[in-house]
């Protein structure tokens, strides 16, 4: 017959599982006990130099039949380990980290650093302006700065356009509709310009012709023309120059043989005169000779005497057997026997 011993509860000791042989039985210490003089007593585990690496980041409690991790701050116990907190998990409080930072775990804590765009002062992560940062704003020329919460955007200054290199400026002129069909259209930088044409001033909402001779801009001596648009200057007659300037011609120099050969010329503004030569006398463009024997006051000139009309001139001369005087008496020549 079989001894069945294991059915008897005080066959083996406290802490221990009986195992039936054949013929005997076996007494087996459980898991966290070791067998001593027919007992199993409790295996101190954290003190076993074998096991130095168990509670790391706690502390090694030692209980019956086993031991358990207290641990440090930043650390939670599963029992037999001390695993990392995540303070960063959804599943904890949302408010762990300041507003405007990120949370990032760390062996037993976490790091709240600021978000790009923010500086912590303090306790708190503020917006960095980027618009108004020492160096300038970030923006391209011909652009505004905006700033945002934690970022920045460019926009182009009006009168300018996006491109890949910045911000271009917009040539209004090109399209027709920009000034009045009457107008020229002058494109700026950023802007354009409506204005009338060289020569013309707006009236009435309409582009009308300047009137210049108004206000002469010609020389005094000259005469302005009004044209469309514009105008133009002539000198008179007898003037030299563009209109701005005039200057009078001496034809007494410029013109080859101005006046008749019995004349001298003399220049007067504009224009020239001719004078004949003493004993001779104009008759129109021509001089000549002056018959003096012929004139009514010709005793005057010979008196007592023979009057003869030279060219230019006369000459006086006394009767036959007469001397002629060598002075001249106040009525003229004297003739002496």
């Amino acid at each position: 017959m079989v001894m069945k011993e294991c059915l008897v509860n005080s066959t083996c000791p406290e802490h221990s599982t009986c195992i039936n042989t054949n013929g005997s039985y076996l007494c087996i210490c459980d898991g966290g006990f070791s067998s001593m003089d027919d007992l199993c007593v409790d295996i101190d585990e954290c003190s076993d130099t074998e096991q130095r690496e168990l509670c790391t980041n706690g502390t090694c409690m030692n209980a019956i039949g086993s031991y358990y991790c207290e641990c440090i701050k930043g650390f939670w116990s599963n029992g037999t380990e001390c695993l990392d907190v995540d303070e960063c998990s959804d599943s904890l409080n949302s408010s762990v980290c300041q507003p405007h930072s990120t949370c990032i775990n760390m062996p037993g804590s976490y790091h709240c650093p600021c978000n790009e765009g923010f500086l912590l002062n303090g306790t708190e992560c503020q917006d960095v302006d980027e618009c108004h940062h020492p160096d300038g704003p970030p923006c391209p020329e011909h652009s505004l700065c905006n700033n945002t919460a934690g970022s920045f955007f460019c926009l182009c200054s009006p009168g300018y356009k996006p491109t890949s290199l910045g911000c271009e400026d917009i040539d209004e002129c090109k399209d027709n509709t920009t000034c009045r069909f009457d107008q020229v259209c002058a494109n700026l930088p950023g802007a354009y310009n409506c204005s009338c044409p060289l020569g013309y001033h707006e009236e009435e909402l309409a582009c009308v012709d300047t009137n210049e001779c108004e206000n002469s801009p010609c020389h005094p001596s000259a005469r302005c023309w009004n044209t469309p648009g514009s105008f133009s200057c002539h000198c008179p007659l007898g003037f030299a120059g563009n209109g701005s300037w005039c200057k009078d011609v001496d034809e007494c120099v410029a013109l080859t043989k101005p006046c008749h050969l019995q004349a001298r010329c003399h220049n007067t503004p504009g224009s020239f005169v001719c004078v004949c030569i003493p004993g001779f006398v104009s008759m129109g463009p021509l001089c000549v000779d002056f018959d003096e024997c012929q004139q009514p006051n010709n005793n005057r000139q010979c008196h007592s005497t023979s009057c003869t009309n030279l060219l230019g001139s006369y000459s006086c001369s006394c009767p036959q057997n007469s001397t002629v005087c060598s002075e001249m008496t106040l009525k003229g020549w004297l003739c002496l026997c």
